[in-house]
């Protein structure tokens, strides 16, 4: 009974049509909207951050400083170039993709190597996207699942201390992440609407800034030129030449980065080099699966050691291989890792294990409950961009499957999670009315 009612019932707030564009009203009433939630959004997680002093570095540890990122960032404004992510010169990297490397270091070429002001800068910089991904939260919503939806999952990102975690604590890029991709969802869903060359160009252009910042995002990148090109294939627009130019847009803008990894490393180095050695730390003989620090190089010294001595491909070809040993020999034990890190990425298991963590797993998962289930009325209902949420939740996790999952990883699409959760939610209410109404 339950499923023929939730695939006969429509929403109560269904989205808005594709091509339908707002009052000078309505857009006027946005406008505000997002004015107050990028200050709200901004002072409320600046001044946490500076109610709890998260500036500070935590005794023994280099946070809020993410260590590669900044250890990079240090390297570049000593004069040493794009070098080093463990503190200890080594040599030119890949490990990290480029943009937060270079943000960071031009913070602490102004503010200072290290200091509590280069900590403040960036993580108020943090605070600041952040808040913007409120916005960018009920830009897709409003497209997506209907203005309601839109509306309450704005505020609830806006206002809750549960998504102020990772821009006020840790200078890394998830904070980033969650922004560019909603980003890039809301960019999509008007190349189909609207199919211009310059929103193409436009899509073309975001994916790379995205490919230079966070480089596991990009598995969703093909699902965002599908999309549109085949909304417009099915009503007969031409669509072809505008995603080919989108599609040189973006490599021309990577390939710098890309060029330089091959001359410095005398091979082709795809935006990050680090993948297979984070492989291996999840998957070796007797593993847990959760990715054991002890054997990092920022955290091992006789590691560290034979990273500098070996260069930095040498030693993740070496694991690379090591591990590819491990899934040959024990295919049944590296399946069953594989298994458990579906489980681990989304009921935060892993939380058990940090000493120095905001939530409890209890607190983790039920976004993730809620996302998935949001994701089941979904594909029942099939509102517009229905695909890419599916994609963000199916397809974007399977890399930390194979490897080991944190609970940072999810960040990227909590926005997308939050979206589906009160989706769900505004849906069973609607249901739960409709069923009352008709019975009374």
């Amino acid at each position: 009974m339950g499923l023929s009612l939730t695939i006969t019932f429509m929403p109560v707030f269904a989205p808005e049509a594709p091509g339908k564009t707002d009052s000078r009203f309505a857009t006027n009433s946005y406008r505000k909207l997002y004015v107050l939630l990028l200050v709200c959004g901004f002072v409320l997680r600046f001044g946490f951050l500076l109610w709890k002093k998260t500036y500070f570095r935590f005794p023994g540890s280099i946070l809020p400083f993410g260590s590669e990122i900044c250890s990079i960032a240090e390297h570049i404004v000593l004069g040493k170039g794009f070098s080093s992510p463990f503190f200890q010169d080594t040599g030119p990297t890949a490990w990290i993709a480029p943009v937060y490397p270079y943000l960071c270091a031009l913070v602490f070429r102004i503010f200072g190597i290290f200091s509590v002001a280069s900590a403040i800068v960036l993580l108020g910089i943090q605070c600041f996207i952040a808040a913007a991904t409120g916005i960018t939260i009920h830009a897709l919503g409003r497209r997506t699942m209907g203005t309601q939806a839109a509306f309450y999952a704005a505020w609830i990102w806006t206002l809750s201390p549960f998504f102020f975690r990772w821009p006020v604590s840790w200078i890394w890029d998830f904070t980033a992440s969650a922004f560019l991709l909603s980003v890039a969802f809301i960019v999509t869903l008007d190349v189909a609407e609207k199919n211009t060359r310059k929103l193409w160009l436009s899509l073309g252009a975001l994916w790379a800034l995205i490919a230079l910042t966070n480089p596991a995002l990009l598995s969703l990148m093909p699902f965002t030129f599908l999309y549109p090109a085949f909304v417009n294939h099915r009503v007969l627009k031409p669509w072809f030449a505008s995603a080919a130019l989108a599609a040189l847009l973006f490599a021309a803008l990577v390939s710098p980065w890309l060029i330089r990894n091959e001359r410095v490393f005398g091979r082709p180095v795809f935006f990050r080099s680090n993948y297979w050695f984070e492989f291996h730390l999840g998957n070796y003989h007797f593993s847990n699966g959760m990715g054991y620090t002890g054997r990092h190089p920022g955290v091992n010294p006789n590691e560290l050691k034979k990273y500098a001595a070996w260069g930095e491909l040498r030693y993740i070809d070496y694991y690379k291989q090591d591990s590819f040993e491990f899934v040959r020999k024990y295919p049944s034990e590296f399946l069953d890792l594989t298994l458990h890190r579906v489980l681990w990425f989304w009921d935060g298991s892993l939380l058990i294990y940090w000493t120095r963590e905001w939530w409890k797993p209890w607190e983790f998962w039920p976004l993730s409950l809620l996302g998935w289930l949001g994701v089941l009325f979904v594909f029942t209902r099939r509102p517009r961009g229905w695909l890419l949420y599916a994609a963000a939740l199916i397809i974007y996790p399977i890399p930390y499957y194979l490897a080991y999952p944190v609970v940072k990883y999810r960040h990227a699409i909590e926005p997308e999670l939050l979206l589906l959760s009160v989706y769900l939610a505004i849906v069973v209410w609607g249901e739960i009315r409709a069923l009352v109404h008709r019975k009374s």
